[in-house]
């Protein structure tokens, strides 16, 4: 940390970080994709439903989507949530390369924190993990209020 900046602040230091894997597909239903790999989601939803079910008008969705988050607290660090995720997945290499054919397969890390400092580290060897399944990484960061 270079030197003119302040080693702490006088807001409460309350960072957050959550992670998820996130599977679209145009072709695939969010329930086979569920059967493939064996791993049962946190949240499905099937190409043609409705975005927002109580509002009749909204927009259909244009392809399944199905989540599983890590299962850990926000309290973890981002580190964490990868790397409980990378374990997830792991035995579902082969499933997942043929599911990255007509869809997207992405690592969902969200971040934040009160005080609009911070950040973490995401070793090599993890970042490489990440990379053999095939997974896209977005990182979602939330600023201060």
């Amino acid at each position: 940390m270079p030197e003119h900046l302040p080693m702490h602040s006088s807001l409460p230091d309350t960072k957050w970080s959550a992670g998820s894997i996130r599977i679209t597909s145009r072709t695939v239903r969010a329930e086979e994709i569920s059967a493939r790999l064996g791993i049962v989601p946190d949240e499905q939803f099937e190409k043609g439903s409705l975005t927002s079910p109580r509002n009749p008008g909204s927009a259909r969705r244009e392809t399944s989507v199905w989540i599983r988050r890590s299962g850990l607290g926000s309290d973890s660090r981002l580190e964490e949530h990868v790397a409980a995720l990378v374990r997830l997945v792991d035995g579902c290499r082969e499933e997942l390369t043929r599911l990255s054919v007509d869809g997207d397969l992405e690592l969902y890390l969200g971040f934040g924190s009160e005080n609009g400092q911070g950040g973490c580290v995401l070793p090599a060897h993890l970042l490489a993990d990440v990379g053999g399944l095939g997974l896209d990484i977005v990182l979602d960061l939330y600023p201060p209020a």
